[in-house]
């Protein structure tokens, strides 16, 4: 099983180069929280952590034990991508039970209320085993058995998706799982012992769900982005390192300053390259704000007055050729807490002479963040959303619920080649709330 590697930062073949970065503030970056390191720490030789599932009937005992990753499980067995559902199936039969056959599978699911869409099922029949022949043995099940099984996760299925009438095939990488109280559709996993009894009889059944995690690496960052990272520097802005960010479209903006004052101001909005983003990392922002009013500056430069967040999107469409409500065709949509923001300096002259403001930014993702999904007709999707200004005195002329500009990125579960990266939030800049709440002006389910 291929696992994210954790950088070594005493590797030489990491070379420092002194000359390829300018003259940057004195603030250094943090390491990130160890707890989102958990996948990168996951080994395929280390210990399982062992869950048992009994059912009892009047005349058998039937337990089905999972050895799930020790460190990913917590209160489900847990499997990452290339893993197997390894486990034990334990029979204790009396006299007077009769079975036919003990099958075990595993199930992946797109559920959405009283609708079940598998695109997982995989299964294996642990007793009568085949003899050398082919044929099936007419051994009859006494006492206590024990069957261990092992079957693999694949890391891809192929569906069909379309109409009747023009079906077609796609290839989908197995989702990772996708539980939320409030959401209308979930992705689930489970594994299923059957003990089938034969003709007339009720099968015994014991079925539990399982976690699944799968491997998304986003690709290295910017070479100047790694030296960064492991020398503890400052990051260079788009400048001098135009390879490490995407600049979006500068976005103009129009109001007043309380309420008599027109203003007028551009700001643009970078954001790290490449647009995929580890969970339990940050998402690197960089703003630009020019006016040629000071005040205008000073008011829109305020920590406290950008909004931005993450957008996490979810879209989940019913079979194409059925009819179906159409409350199940609308997307989810919540976001993130505000990033956080504060001054960045590249260099000389001192921007309070100019008529430029630069930021530098980041948004905190979770470590249980859901990476970025397309499972069929369900798709998990993230986007950046930069909202109006929120500061006193200022009044756009956007609404303050309408982004002024939105990009598309990615949620990956591994870090990507090289250095881990680090925070360079100030220690002293706490998340700020804003008036954009959950409410009649934004539609959103929530926040993340």
């Amino acid at each position: 099983m291929e696992l994210p590697p954790v950088y070594d930062a005493n590797d030489a073949s990491f070379e420092r180069n002194a000359d390829a970065l300018p003259a940057y503030s004195s603030s250094i970056g943090r390491a990130i929280p160890t707890s989102a390191l958990n996948l990168t720490e996951s080994s395929n030789g280390a210990a399982s952590k062992e869950f048992t599932y009994d059912l009892k009937s009047k005349s058998s005992l039937a337990s089905l034990v999972l050895y799930g990753d020790h460190l990913l499980s917590k209160q489900l067995p847990t499997f990452l991508e290339g893993s197997k559902v390894e486990g034990l199936v334990k029979l204790n039969l009396e006299s007077g039970e009769s079975i036919n056959a003990v099958v075990i599978s595993i199930r992946g699911q797109v559920v959405s209320g009283s609708t079940i869409y598998t695109f997982l099922d995989c299964s294996q029949t642990l007793w009568p085993q085949p003899t050398s022949n082919g044929q099936k043995s007419n051994d009859k099940l006494q006492g206590e058995q024990e069957w261990p099984f092992s079957i693999h996760i694949p890391k891809e299925v192929a569906l069909t998706l379309g109409t009747k009438d023009a079906p077609r095939v796609e290839v989908f990488r197995l989702p990772h799982t996708f539980l939320e109280r409030h959401a209308r559709a979930s992705i689930q996993y489970e594994v299923v012992l059957r003990l089938a009894r034969g003709f007339m009889k009720t099968d015994h059944r014991i079925i539990t769900p399982f976690g699944y995690i799968p491997i998304s690496r986003p690709e290295a960052p910017s070479r100047l982005r790694q030296l960064a990272y492991q020398e503890n520097t400052p990051v260079p802005g788009p400048i001098s390192d135009p390879e490490g960010w995407y600049t979006l479209t500068p976005i103009q903006i129009h109001g007043k300053l309380f309420n008599r004052q027109s203003i007028d101001a551009t700001c643009t909005l970078s954001l790290a390259s490449p647009l995929s983003y580890t969970r339990g990392s940050i998402i690197p922002l960089h703003l630009v704000i020019q006016s040629h009013n000071i005040q205008a500056l000073e008011t829109l430069s305020a920590p406290q007055a950008i909004i931005c967040r993450l957008r996490r999107n979810i879209r989940y469409r019913p079979e194409e050729n059925k009819a179906s409500d159409p409350y199940l065709r609308r997307d989810e949509v919540d976001h993130s807490e505000l990033a956080t923001w504060w001054a960045y300096n590249e260099g000389p002259p001192p921007e309070k002479e100019t008529f430029k403001r630069t930021m530098g930014g980041e948004i905190l993702l979770p470590s249980d963040l859901k990476p970025t999904t397309n499972m069929g007709r369900f798709r998990l999707e993230y986007s950046i959303v930069f909202f109006p200004f929120d500061a006193n005195g200022f009044q756009g002329e956007i609404n303050s619920s309408d982004p002024m500009s939105e990009h598309p990125v990615e949620i990956a579960t591994a870090f990507p080649p090289g250095p881990l990266p680090r925070t360079y939030t100030p220690n002293d800049q706490a998340v700020h709330s804003s008036s954009l709440m959950v409410g009649s002006s934004l539609q959103t389910s929530g926040f993340f």
